[in-house]
Parts: structure tokens; C-alpha cells; sequence
């Protein structure tokens, strides 16, 4: 029998240390994890042994909840303590943005075998080159947990994509809206999905801010994803490589949406986050008739931790390239610190690549 890959978690916030869920109705067993713990837990191949935080309080927490399921898990004050008293395979870094390099590094050095970091990668480009030299240097994985990445519908719009489905893309559409509209914390998603649905290096960026956020740049301001108010939104336009524009909204105002459209030759593929995952397509059917059929509903709570963590197993063990790794989640937070410049700017065309400000 494969021994099980021994987890840490840096960081116990909610998505790091939820319980899994019971499902909705009787009979159907367990929601799909929504933790790195529960992903831990559920993946037979590994086993979630400790975990650290700065804060006191989360550390009691969590080792109470989960005392019924794993009773002989450990906790820490920080994460240099759990890295010398664990034999770690894989560590979870899910801190506040700005806080995952050093962590990493750190990881890396110690001498796990991987390594999952919440998104952003980072908020400065120095930090993610720091920390994609390590895991390189270390020669292990770096997932980034782009979470659509893992969700059956969206690798489903991927596949559309990529096999020409809807003819060459042309054009790619995305409309995020409500509070928690921030172009970090948030808009990361988007601007992975983006990237990777436009099959292309992106080339040029251009931005606007919304109202009252004339002043923010060129640098991120954020606290690190606790609060929206120091995370902007933006609107934003992409150049790629190939000819594709991607037009980007992000409006805190606006009723909380998080939709993506993608147009390409003969056809638009769609998807929307709320309430739940909808995927749809639209194909030209001679004549200028257009014809939409649904392609997939489900919950939004689909299980992306666990996917994620069946990656880092499979990379592991018998090695490949990531689907969300260091150097695409560096690309997404090229895109959104060019995004602050050009709005700092007036809106002025910034080509890629660029240097922290």
C-alpha cells in the first residue's frame, strides 16, 4: 500500500479549515470538500496532520473542530515551528496575500514534496519570481489554487475551447460585480480564466478605475484580501498575441455576478458562477439562426480543494506540468499590477512584460 503524503496547513481561515459539509438532502452523503482540510481528509492518498496560525484563537479552533475526525492532529504558533517538528509531503499556505512568499520559500526549503498556495500567487512580481525559484531549486510542484481550474463545468467550457467547438476565439467578455468585486482577492479567478481561455501570451493591458478610485496605483494598496474597500475594481482590456481582446469589468455596485463569455468564429460559450455553475453554448447554425443549449448546472460548491489536491498528488508522485502553477498564476498577476498601472495613468496603454513599481 502507497503511504499517505503527511499535510500542513499555514494559515486556518475559514477555506483553509471547514469541516465537510453533510449534503443537502438524506441519503447523499458529503458535500464536496470546500477546505484545504476537508480536501485533505477526503483524498485517500494523503493525510492532514497539523496546522499553524499566528492567531491563537484560530489555532484552538481548529484543533477543536476537527477533534472528532482527527484527534491526534497538532498545531502550531507559526509556520517555521510546525516545518521543524513535522515531516511535511505537502504544505497548504492559505495567509493574507502579500504573506505567501516567504512561506513558501520557506516550504520549499524544508524539504516538502509540494507545496498549494491560495491565490493570488502574490501582489508583487518579486515575491512570486522569489518563490518560483525555490519550489524550482527544490524541484518540487507549486499549485495555485485558481479554483476552476478543478470544477467540471469550466474545464468543460475549456474543452469547447480547445477543440474548436466554437471556431477560432475571437473575443472574451467578463462582467464581476458586488462588494467582493476586487481585482486581487476576487478577480484572480477571472484573470486566470481569462488567460487561460484566450490560448495566448497576453501582450498589452489598459484600465480604468471606478469612481473614486482615480488615486489608487501604481502599486497594490490592499491589506492583504480581509478588507474589499483596499482591493479596486477595475475595467480592464486585454491585447493577446494571437488577436484575441478580452474585455474585463469589475463594478462593486453592480448586483454580484461572475460571469465569462467567450466568442469565437462559429459560435460563444458561456458560463456564470451565481447562484450556481451554468454553462451554456450558442452555435451558428447557417442562416444567422443561433442556437443555445445548456450544458451543465450544479452546485457552486463543487469540490475544486479536493481536485486540487488529487494534482498535487499526482505530481508528486510521478511528476508533469501543473494545470495552475507558478509561472500561470505569475502571468495573471502580471496582467492585474499592469491593470493598476495603466489606471494610474489615465487608462494609457501598458505592454507586458513590466516591472513592480
Amino acid at each position: 500500500m502507497t503511504e499517505r503524503l503527511r499535510a500542513g496547513i499555514v494559515g486556518l481561515s475559514g477555506i483553509a479549515s471547514r469541516l465537510p459539509q453533510r449534503a443537502k438532502h438524506a441519503g447523499l452523503g458529503i458535500r464536496l470538500p470546500v477546505s484545504h482540510a476537508a480536501a485533505y481528509y477526503s483524498v485517500p492518498d494523503t493525510k492532514l496532520v497539523a496546522g499553524c496560525d499566528l492567531r491563537p484563537e484560530r489555532t484552538a479552533d481548529f484543533k477543536r473542530q476537527w477533534s472528532g475526525l482527527l484527534p491526534n492532529l497538532r498545531v502550531y504558533p507559526d509556520h517555521q515551528a510546525m516545518l521543524a517538528a513535522e515531516d511535511l509531503d505537502i504544505v497548504s499556505v492559505v495567509t493574507s496575500d502579500h504573506a505567501h512568499a516567504q512561506i513558501v520559500v520557506d516550504a520549499a526549503e524544508s524539504g516538502v514534496r509540494g507545496v498549494i498556495c491560495e491565490k493570488p500567487i502574490a501582489t508583487t512580481l518579486a515575491d512570486a519570481d522569489r518563490m518560483i525559484a525555490a519550489t524550482d531549486r527544490a524541484g518540487i510542484p507549486l499549485l495555485v489554487n485558481h479554483t476552476r481550474r478543478w470544477m467540471s463545468p469550466w474545464l468543460q467550457v475549456a474543452s469547447l475551447i480547445h477543440d474548436g467547438t466554437i471556431g477560432d476565439v475571437q473575443r472574451i467578455v467578463s462582467s464581476q460585480g458586488g462588494p467582493r468585486a476586487m481585482l486581487f482577492r476576487t478577480g484572480t479567478h477571472i484573470c486566470d480564466s481569462i488567460l487561460w481561455f484566450a490560448g495566448a501570451r497576453p501582450l498589452a493591458v489598459y484600465a480604468l478605475p471606478e469612481p473614486g478610485l482615480e488615486d489608487y496605483g501604481p502599486r497594490y494598496a490592499g491589506d492583504g484580501g480581509r478588507d474589499p474597500a483596499t482591493d479596486p475594481a477595475l475595467s480592464v482590456l486585454i491585447e493577446f498575441e494571437n488577436g484575441v481582446r478580452a474585455f474585463w469589468s469589475l463594478c462593486k455596485t453592480m448586483p454580484q455576478m461572475f460571469d465569462i463569455e467567450i466568442y469565437g468564429t462559429t459560435g460563444c460559450v458561456r458560463g456564470r458562477t451565481f447562484p450556481g455553475d451554468e454553462i451554456s453554448i450558442t452555435l451558428d447554425a447557417g442562416s444567422h439562426r443561433m442556437v443555445t443549449e445548456p450544458l451543465a448546472r450544479v452546485e457552486h460548491t463543487s469540490g475544486w480543494f479536493a481536485g486540487c489536491v488529487l494534482e498535487l498528488v499526482r505530481l508528486v508522485r510521478g511528476g508533469g506540468r501543473p494545470s495552475s502553477g507558478g509561472r500561470e498564476a505569475r502571468s495573471s498577476l502580471e496582467v492585474m499590477l499592469a491593470a493598476l498601472q495603466s489606471q494610474s495613468r489615465g487608462g494609457e496603454r501598458v505592454e507586458l512584460p513590466i516591472t513592480d513599481m
